[in-house]
């Protein structure tokens, strides 16, 4: 288990790594969270050690782990919420990291109790990825709190006239409409999974 601190130094270098496109160096990592260079040194050898990072040959002092062996990239699991087709292989694919598809902050996942959006693909008991929001763009697929008391998943249509729909993909159910000041936005889904 790390501490708030080790987390955040893991954290501040893959994030880092993806913005800059390679591995900070000590100095910057330091200057980014506020840490000097001994001290961001000790995170990475405790990281190393429980394996989170690993030994790298050369200037650096480390390299990522595989992401496959990594115990980051786990999302909070936040309850139930109301609620394809195969596509071809891509050939010579090696490595898909789940966390960089799925992770990141503010988001978590909810799983799909009832067939409400079956026709984009999320189905019972499926898994959703939730960015946490307050706004949506119209024809996003969105968590709605309605008067603070019920959720759903549902696409958003805000209308004109100060009402929400929220439409279902399933057309055997028929949108809901409620007055705009009844609906919160609390999210917004970036992602879907499934296991067998």
């Amino acid at each position: 288990m790390l501490t708030s601190k080790q987390s955040l130094v893991l954290k501040t270098i893959q994030h880092l790594a993806q913005e800059m496109g390679y591995l900070p160096t000590l100095e910057e990592i330091g200057q980014d969270i506020g840490i000097g260079r001994s001290t961001i040194h000790k995170h990475i050898r405790t990281l190393i050690n429980n394996g989170y990072l690993q030994e790298a040959d050369g200037k650096s002092a480390y390299q990522l782990a595989d992401p496959f062996e990594e115990e980051e990239g786990s999302l909070p699991y936040m309850g139930k919420i109301a609620a394809g087709f195969p596509i071809e292989a891509i050939p010579d694919q090696q490595n898909i990291n789940l966390a960089q598809l799925f992770c990141g902050p503010d988001r978590y996942v909810l799983k799909i109790a009832g067939d409400s959006m079956i026709e984009a693909g999320i189905w019972d008991d499926d898994y959703v990825v939730i960015q946490k929001r307050t706004s949506a763009r119209e024809g996003d697929i969105i968590v709605a709190l309605v008067d603070r008391y019920e959720a759903t998943l549902k696409y958003y249509h805000p209308k004109d006239t100060g009402v929400v729909e929220l439409r279902p993909a399933n057309s055997q159910l028929q949108s809901m409409f409620y007055p705009a000041d009844h609906v919160e936005i609390q999210g917004v889904m970036v992602g879907v999974f499934r296991s067998y």
